[in-house]
């Protein structure tokens, strides 16, 4: 049995961790019924309530937090979340689509190296002077003339054209999966960025709350403290003014992190009605559960990524399809050879005439065929072939200019990201060390305040430096976080980890 002793410690304890538990519950909106089962047991003492009532109670209360748990389980953690948006982005969906083009391009291309074969039919009435086809000689009569052909063409030369087109086709087909597999990224990339914005919110928020728990205990010392006669009321105003910043700063804090959610979800294209509940666990955890074994150095990265950064190889082929473009205008100024064939009927009728032989006879009779070459000669073009010739040159200077470029700025951005990696976890590391030193502070000058050895105005000012230290804790730990996995990139692992992402 429950002694009154043993009942008041529960329901003290129980009441510690009410306004934890409360708050937690209504952000999250989720089983709010836990809430009404722990105000419930505060009431155990003042009600009487017999062990049977007691056992009721605590079952209820654990059935409503497996129901909490259970709920919280559908958790969306970085990767889905980006895996989520490469799926639903329109933009990823437009280059697929792009490349699907110009993989179809290219089908077109080699199709020109096969014959191109074409049939055709006509019928024509002649009334009044026409040429007899029998005779070849001009008459009066009505006739009704029919014919058929079958001409097929394949060209055997043009300068190299056809097949730097394949190659220029093909090189254009790279580029698009490059294009592809780069909006791709840049989505994920985004949208990391966008999860750690939300989750630094997050954070802020949760410590806003804490500084404000605080603030609502302190602020209570103080003033039963007044009415003993150990504070001033200066104290408790001035802690009254600390509570009210602090109810604001979370008010503030909120607003932040629904801002931060409602981005995140735009860049997933999430339904803005639905809930997302996001993988809060990385904010629990110390820095050094996350440093990297492996340090590269900023030029073995750049050498990896000068061969799967997808935006440079876009820049690559880019330049060899300008080139393919600068070969297939020669094409222009040289003579072309085409391979030529055919087969033909017809059939002939006097109108109103009947001695005349039949259809099957005049077709067998009629029926010819022939194979010839011929060869176009480009003499003068009014000067379009020399200027193409200079213009795809200069093009293809353009884009080699263009591709060094890119190279020099994925140098700068690589060299940054393992830079910001290797800052970060230092700094990382040493606010963690800060903090816990300004913990131990802030407690130490709070418990000297309660016996009436600081002032109001040192506990404040600690509680600041606490929060501020924390708070860059929080921001470091998490850019550290986002620069490993963009170094991770650069050294051509996929970005996305833990769900099949689109095919490339």
């Amino acid at each position: 049995m429950y002694s009154d002793k043993k009942l008041d410690t529960h329901c003290q304890k129980i009441r510690h961790l009410r306004f934890y538990v409360i708050f937690y519950l209504i952000e999250n909106e989720l089983n709010k019924t836990l809430a009404r089962y722990l105000n419930a047991l505060l009431q155990i003492k003042e009600n009487n309530m017999n062990k049977k009532n007691l056992l009721r109670m605590m079952i209820c209360f654990f059935s409503g937090w497996m129901g909490l748990e259970a709920a919280a389980q559908d958790v969306w953690d970085v990767d889905r979340c980006m895996d989520y948006a490469v799926q639903h982005n329109r933009t990823v969906r437009q280059r697929e689509l792009e490349a699907d083009n110009a993989r179809l391009d290219r089908m077109k291309a080699i199709g020109s190296f096969l014959p191109g074969v074409s049939a055709g039919t006509s019928i024509q009435y002649n009334f009044g002077r026409s040429v007899d086809p029998e005779t070849n000689t001009y008459n009066t009569l009505s006739t009704f003339n029919n014919g058929y052909s079958m001409e097929a063409s394949m060209p055997i030369f043009r300068g190299g054209g056809l097949v730097n087109e394949v190659r220029r086709a093909k090189a254009a087909w790279l580029m698009g999966k490059a294009a592809w597999q780069e909006a791709k990224d840049n989505t994920a990339l985004e949208t990391f960025q966008a999860y750690i914005d939300a989750l630094y919110c997050y954070g802020t928020l949760r410590l806003a709350r804490k500084k404000l728990q605080e603030s609502d205990s302190l602020l209570y010392k103080t003033r039963r403290q007044e009415e003993l006669g150990l504070k001033g009321l200066s104290d408790v105003a001035q802690m009254e003014a600390q509570q009210a910043t602090d109810s604001y700063n979370l008010t503030h804090q909120k607003n932040l992190y629904e801002t931060a959610l409602l981005t995140l979800k735009q860049k997933m294209n999430f339904p803005a009605e639905d809930t997302l509940q996001l993988d809060t666990a990385v904010l629990d955890t110390q820095t050094l559960q996350y440093i990297q074994l492996t340090q590269e150095r900023a030029d073995d990265v750049f050498r990896i990524a000068l061969n799967v950064n997808p935006t440079l190889q876009q820049a690559a082929l880019n330049a060899k399809v300008a080139d393919m473009r600068r070969k297939i205008s020669w094409a222009n100024v040289v003579p072309s050879i085409t391979l030529f064939g055919g087969i033909s009927s017809s059939y002939y009728k006097e109108l109103h005439s009947t001695a005349y032989p039949d259809f099957r006879t005049q077709f067998n009779n009629n029926f010819g065929s022939y194979v010839g070459i011929s060869m176009s000669i480009p003499i003068f073009n009014r000067l379009s072939g020399v200027t193409s010739m200079r213009q795809a040159k200069n093009n293809y200077r353009i884009a080699c200019e263009q591709y060094e470029s890119q190279k020099e700025e994925l140098q700068k951005l690589v060299l940054q990201a393992v830079q910001d990696r290797e800052g970060y976890l230092k700094e990382s590391i040493q606010m963690e060390k800060k903090v816990s030193s300004d913990s131990l502070a802030y407690h130490v000058t709070r418990r000297k305040y309660e016996e009436g050895l600081m002032t109001s105005l040192d506990v404040q000012n600690n509680a600041a430096t606490l929060l501020e230290s924390e708070t860059l804790l929080l921001q470091s730990k998490l850019t550290y976080l986002m620069k490993c996995r963009l170094v991770d990139y650069y050294k051509g692992e996929e970005i996305i980890r833990g769900f099949d992402a689109a095919d490339k």
